[in-house]
């Protein structure tokens, strides 16, 4: 073999973030900030011009991901006659091995254990895993939002369908005005005797609303009920430490804040809980319990350079600093937001209270509807997402957006 799988995998830490690391000794400095970022801006392959703000579906992955990706697939081809199947680790079958170091560098990120920890495909599939894992009868209640992703709702309501448990999506708009107290008020008077899971996002895909996880989490400690966080939206964009959450169990999507390859997902369950989930989607180690999360890991063959992609991803997050990140974000946030109020028919369709706000605003222009307000943003090379008229627009402001692009937006929304 011209180069095992162990040493391939070492020269995915080599790149790491060349060119901003020499600007990372004042990362305690908000200063040094906008020098940091349109740095890391130079290693993505968004052209020249381009405001890319669409990161709610999809980020954008650094040169570091896409050459492992193309990397990968090139040891993967080359060396697929000598793997010796010795050990699982590194075999070309993603879904049987434990793939033990990029779990603890993922765990890391969360502040969980690694045998707390699987590596999946996306939230939708872990939150899938969870929802039909559990022990559910007709009549039981599961508690969730009337804000939530497709991806993190419809496998309660494939539950409701199948075997008559009860989904009740609470009505999240009206708690938006009295803060967090409020949403955990909405929660804690729907819980009823039958209430067995309470179900929700830590951070909205359409509005982009930080939910006061933590204090949801605790109130269905507090009540016995299993408590399921989809943080599709929210690891990559702001610091998570899941463990003190306390939440059962966390799905995310790290092919969007994380900005690592399309196709990859973790999912959370903590150790004391996972004997409450069955593993739906079995494999060999289907029934391992020994071996913790890995379990909920089996899928069968996969994508390997998906695997060095995403790690990849982790190294070139933790050399910019999530805190760092969740700072810039905030930056542009704000930058948008003040703008937006300079507009006389610009309305913010996300909460403007700063206890629930997001690197994710949504908004509209009055007398347009969202698609012409896309496509007047894109007119100008500044990518955002359509939502509905009622809604408008969600733009998304992460590390590879500049304040210039903030004010094209700003612009090209004025003039409409």
């Amino acid at each position: 073999m011209a180069l095992d799988r162990r040493s391939f995998l070492g020269t995915l830490a080599v790149p790491g973030v060349v060119g901003v690391k020499p600007l990372l000794a004042g990362a305690d400095d908000p200063k040094t900030d906008a020098a940091v970022f349109a740095e890391a801006r130079r290693h993505f392959l968004i052209p020249e011009g381009v405001a890319y703000c669409n990161t709610g579906t999809l980020g954008a992955s650094p040169r570091q991901v896409v050459d492992a990706l193309a990397n990968g697939t090139r040891w993967l081809e080359s060396e697929l006659a000598a793997w010796p199947y010795f050990q699982a680790d590194g075999e070309p079958l993603t879904g049987y091995q434990p793939l033990v170091e990029l779990r603890t560098a993922a765990a890391k990120l969360l502040g969980v254990n690694v045998d707390e920890l699987a590596i999946t495909q996306n939230a939708t599939m872990g939150m899938s895993f969870v929802a039909n894992g559990l022990d559910l009868a007709a009549g039981d209640e599961v508690l969730s939002t009337d804000h939530e992703h497709v991806g993190g709702i419809t496998c309660w309501r494939l539950r409701a369908k199948r075997h008559g448990v009860v989904v009740k999506e609470l009505p999240l708009s009206p708690a938006l005005a009295g803060g967090p107290e409020a949403i955990v008020k909405l929660f804690a008077d729907a819980i009823t005797p039958k209430t067995r899971v309470l179900s929700f996002s830590h951070i909205t895909s359409g509005l982009g609303i930080l939910l006061p996880a933590r204090e949801l989490c605790a109130l269905a400690r507090e009540r016995g009920i299993f408590s399921v966080v989809d943080g599709a939206q929210a690891v990559g964009q702001i610091p998570v430490n899941v463990a003190a959450l306390g939440c059962d169990a966390y799905a995310a999507s790290p092919h969007k804040w994380l900005m690592a390859p399309k196709g990859t997902g973790l999912l959370y369950v903590r150790r004391q809980s996972q004997e409450r989930v069955w593993t739906t989607l079995a494999s060999t180690a289907w029934d391992d319990r020994e071996k913790g999360a890995f379990r909920f890991m089996q899928y069968g063959t996969g994508a390997v350079p998906v695997a060095d992609g995403l790690r990849a991803a982790l190294l070139f997050v933790e050399g910019l600093g999530i805190e760092r990140i969740a700072r810039w974000d905030a930056t542009l946030t704000k930058r948008l937001r003040d703008g937006l109020l300079r507009i006389p028919k610009a309305r913010l369709s996300s909460p403007a209270d700063p206890r629930l706000s997001t690197a994710i605003t949504t908004f509209r222009i009055e007398g347009q509807t969202a698609r012409a307000l896309q496509d007047a943003l894109w007119a100008k090379q500044v990518r955002v997402r359509a939502q509905n008229d009622e809604r408008g627009v969600r733009l998304s402001a992460h590390l590879y957006v500049s304040p210039a692009d903030i004010d094209r937006a700003l612009e090209a929304a004025a003039a409409l």
